[in-house]
């Protein structure tokens, strides 16, 4: 079955969404995996929709959910100047002394909380954690 007859243009409509898509050129999934792909940026939306955070508290909270396995300072660093650079979250440095970062939602992260609630709504039924053969912990 032939995708398109020009592969270099997109769909027409999108069976998903039933939306124009033909001023498209990359799909928007291979898209958002690009932008959000990795181990951590979801994680750290999710943690900065209740507000700003420096970059300790991100790190201690990024270790709850994660399989307690802590993200190393290097890693978090990349991660959070990846999502800056995307225009994902707004990093404030007040003129302090020590030096003091905060890291909050730009309007383009904000935009991926509808996403990500849905996903979170997903997650809450569990199946994410038997697909992943997680170990149940108790409680």
């Amino acid at each position: 079955m032939a995708l398109d007859d020009d592969t270099h243009r997109g769909p027409g409509v999108s069976l998903l969404t039933g939306l124009d898509m033909s001023h498209i050129t990359l799909c928007p999934a291979i898209a958002f995996n690009k932008i959000v792909g990795g181990r951590y940026k979801l994680h750290i939306l999710c943690v900065l929709h209740r507000g700003p955070l420096r970059f300790g508290e991100i790190g201690r909270s990024l270790v709850k959910g994660g399989l307690g396995k802590p993200i190393t300072p290097r890693i978090l660093s990349r991660e959070l100047k990846d999502m800056t650079e995307l225009g994902l979250l707004d990093r404030k440095e007040y003129p302090v002394v020590p030096k003091k970062v905060e890291y909050s939602l730009a309007p383009r992260g904000k935009a991926l909380l509808p996403i990500l609630s849905e996903i979170v709504r997903w997650g809450a039924t569990g199946v994410h954690e038997e697909m992943l053969e997680v170990p149940q912990s108790r409680h």
